[in-house]
């Protein structure tokens, strides 16, 4: 079995995957496997959770919409080949670390929060064109996937801008703007904007609805998330 899904399959199990892979990737990281990683996605801090997270949260966006196809796993298959140049052998170490998440179903935004670290926030964007591969390879985004992809937007600390370019290649309706989100028309005054963000921010704050059911909370902690995000953007905008 690889080392890096021997971390990841203990990882999911609860063991601190960024604590066992440290700085002896290398020795434990196969030097060619090593080698092709560096020189395709440079940048990277911890090559085996950068490897683990990305199954891991491509898998978990894939079973948002039922049970994982043969072409989603193809998906997978196909990053792994062309960018790492893995054969059928490497592709068994990934199929099993896909079963296991299968198995456990993990929260996402744990691991969402690992990737980042992983590579320095370097390949955010291409971690959430893949999430949109896996899910347009057999249909559009049901409103729950769609929330979902939002969501991990959001956690991976990409813009409204950056995300919508990758929704719009895939020929799907751009997510609201800034203005939208906080309830305001384009024209609305720097006072205005503040006054709607901390409006909105105290309305769906995490502690105000901590008492709630799941599903009110997550829809809660997605608003919160957005309203940051869409003050944020207009931040640099206005020079607020």
């Amino acid at each position: 079995m690889s080392w890096w899904m021997g971390a990841g399959l203990g990882f999911l199990r609860g063991g601190p995957l960024g604590a066992v892979i440290g700085g002896t990737i290398e020795h434990f990281l196969g030097k060619k496997l090593q080698k092709k990683l560096q020189e395709s996605l440079p940048g990277i801090v911890h090559q085996g959770e950068f490897i683990s997270c990305l199954i891991i949260i491509m898998t978990r966006v894939a079973m948002e919409s039922g049970a994982l196809t043969p072409k989603q796993v193809a998906v997978i298959h196909n990053f792994f080949m062309k960018n790492l140049g893995y054969g059928s052998t490497d592709l068994k170490s990934v199929d099993r670390l896909v079963g296991e998440v299968q198995s456990k179903k993990p929260d996402i935004y744990r691991f969402v929060k690992e990737y980042k670290k992983s590579c320095q926030n370097n390949y955010n964007l291409l971690l959430l064109a893949l999430c949109y591969q896996i899910i347009l390879v057999e249909n559009i985004p049901d409103e729950d996937t769609q929330s979902l992809l939002k969501t991990v937007g959001l956690e991976l600390g990409l813009s409204y801008d950056e995300h919508n370019e990758i929704r719009v290649k895939y020929s799907l309706e751009p997510f609201k703007t800034p203005y939208h989100i906080l309830g305001l028309p384009s024209d609305a005054s720097n006072d205005d904007i503040k006054k709607a963000y901390r409006k909105l921010v105290s309305e769906y704050h995490p502690d105000r609805v901590a008492q709630e059911d799941e599903d009110t909370f997550q829809k809660a902690h997605l608003k919160f998330l957005e309203v940051q995000s869409a003050y944020q953007e207009l931040e640099k905008i206005r020079k607020i």
